[in-house]
């Protein structure tokens, strides 16, 4: 049974690993032979640090994915979360804002480690221009509030 150590994994996951900045900051909650997939950008599953290093990334530097609620789940969690990616300096429109979308995760664990992550989500659902202020305001929302919308101004 999923309890108080797989609820703190999880949040750190989320926030110290795919919010980390770096390519190789999730992996450390993760076992070697972890199994990851990601339903819209990878609908394959990716075995092991290897494969999720190679999927992710070119993400990485400007990846945000913060942990809004996290359920226990058998023997498992699942994490809702809000992901920002900045708009590459190079893009013909919105370079530099945000791309935004909410999701959530299962996960499974093995001695202390992720060893299933399955990501469900849509992709991008808005965009804003400073994610750490479009996170700030979506917290201070009541929680009923954010189920029909991202928050994300066009």
């Amino acid at each position: 049974m999923a309890g108080k150590a797989e609820v703190e994994i999880a949040r750190r996951l989320f926030e110290e690993g795919w919010s980390g900045g770096h390519v190789d900051a999730p992996l450390q909650f993760m076992t070697g032979d972890v199994v990851m997939r990601d339903v819209v950008g990878h609908p394959e599953a990716m075995r092991g640090h290897e494969a999720v290093r190679g999927f992710w990334a070119k993400a990485a530097p400007t990846l945000k994915v913060l942990p809004e609620d996290v359920y226990v789940a058998g023997s498992g969690v699942a994490v809702l979360w809000i992901a920002y990616s900045q708009v590459p300096a190079s893009a013909a429109k919105d370079a530099g804002r945000w791309w935004c979308g909410e999701g959530m995760s299962r996960l499974e664990f093995r001695d202390g480690k992720v060893c299933l992550e399955v990501d469900y989500w849509h992709g991008a659902q808005g965009l804003c221009d400073d994610w750490k202020a479009h996170w700030e305001a979506r917290r201070a929302r009541p929680w009923r509030e954010l189920g029909p919308l991202t928050g994300a101004e066009s």
